[in-house]
Order: structure tokens, then sequence, then C-alpha cells
């Protein structure tokens, strides 16, 4: 039988029980599944550790756990990190992206304004678009068997984001690059990739140039034009085929 598995608060779990408090997992587990005291579960905290364990008690704001084994690594993160930065986009199409790139194994996830970012919501939008994903990302992992949910970035500036992760190999996608492809940027392996991928409108030759000067490598992905999107499952796919777990 396929264990049902419920993300937990790190600090909710005490010794050998854990609480869980939020509603919308209570309401899953105690209406939709109708799961009860005595039945087995998997835990995880979203932090890349996730325990066995077994239903002790449900009440209506509260479901108890006891923990039957030590905590362990989940097995279904890439020794790959994966950076993926990606120009704002349209509402559902950023929830696509997100929900897609953590169930390839995305670990970190940078929005940010550009040149030609079509959507340019106000702060406040802004951050519930943040939260949001937050909670796509966390549902994600939930449902692929990951343990450790990718981290979300609020939305940043171009200039801000070609300053991120210092620490990574670093590259660019660039339609109007004439020869080089992914597999020539990453002849030298890296643990650490991080991805640039424009917006709807794609990067000004101005922004090319500032990426090229901060050590990003222009890649292109063959001769179609990818909706941005696209462009951003692509590049995680194929960063894994590479250098990840899907070789």
């Amino acid at each position: 039988m396929k264990l049902r598995r419920f993300k937990i608060l790190k600090e909710n779990i005490l010794g050998q029980e854990a609480v869980l408090d939020e509603p919308q997992e209570i309401r899953h587990l105690t209406k939709v599944l109708r799961l009860k005291p005595g039945d087995p579960v998997i835990l995880f905290d979203g932090e890349g550790k996730e325990y066995e364990a077994q239903i002790a008690g449900v009440q209506s704001r509260r479901v108890f756990f006891r923990l039957l084994k030590n905590p362990r690594q989940g097995a279904s993160e890439s020794s790959l990190k994966i950076l993926l930065g990606i120009g704002l986009l349209k509402s559902t199409k950023l929830d696509w992206l997100v929900q897609k790139a953590t169930e390839l194994g995305v670990n970190e996830i940078l929005p940010f304004y550009s040149l030609r970012v079509v959507p340019r919501p106000e702060e406040l939008a802004a951050q519930n678009r943040w939260t949001r994903w937050e909670k796509i990302a966390a549902e994600a992992a939930k449902q692929c068997g990951r343990a450790k949910i990718p981290k979300i970035h609020p939305a940043c500036s171009f200039s801000e984001v070609l300053s991120a992760f210092p620490e990574a190999k670093k590259i660019f996608l660039w339609e109007n690059e004439p020869e080089s492809t992914l597999a020539e940027a990453l002849r030298v392996p890296a643990p650490v990739l991080f991805s640039l991928v424009g917006p709807e409108g794609g990067f000004s030759e101005e922004e090319a140039n500032q990426a090229w000067k901060a050590g990003f490598a222009p890649v292109r992905l063959g001769p179609r034009t990818l909706r941005a999107e696209t462009a951003g499952l692509v590049i995680v796919a194929l960063l894994q085929y590479l250098c990840g777990d899907l070789r």
C-alpha cells in the first residue's frame, strides 16, 4: 500500500512524537483520505528529512503522530543543485513552471524583473504571488515524493539576479546565440548550476551583454523559439539529464 505523505513543520517534531496543525492538511487527512489512528504515513519537513510515522490521535485542529524510526534523508534529491532564475511571467504560466520544476528536482527559483517583463505587479500583488508559489512548490514536493521543498525567492531586479549565487556555474538562454550549446557549456561539470531564462519578451541585447559580463555563458536550445515557461522546464530537465539524476 502506498503510504500517504504530509508536510510537517520542523518545530512540530518533538522527540518521537509530531503534531500536524495545518488546517488544509488536516482536512485532507481526515475528510478526503479518511485516515484514522493506527494508520501509517510518511512525514517530511521540507528541508530534506522524512519520517515513517503512525497516526496516534485525531482532533479537529490537530493530528498527533508517533515516529516509528529515526529520520532519514529523502531519496528523491539529486546530487546536482539546480538554481533557476526566471523572468516574471503571467500568473498561471509561472505557477505551472514552479510546479513542474519542483517535480524535476530544482533547488531554488529566483523570479526577476527585466526590460521585457509583461506583468508588472504592485509590491503587494507580488508578495501574494510569492506566497502562492511557496504553496505550489510544497504541494508539488508532496506529490512527487521529495522531502525538500525548493526555496522560492521574492522577485528581484535584473542586476540583483546577475549577482546571485556566486558559487554556481552560470548559463543563460539566448535565442540569438549562434553556436554555443548546453553540452558545450557544461564540458567541465559543476555541482551547482544557475540558469537564467528570460520573460515572454526575452532578453534585450543590453541585458544579454550584462549577463555575459557577469559570467553567464550564453546557450541556445536548438532552432525553435520556445515559450519562456517551456524553456524553463526544458533547461531543468536537460541539466538533470546531462549532470544530474535523469542520466
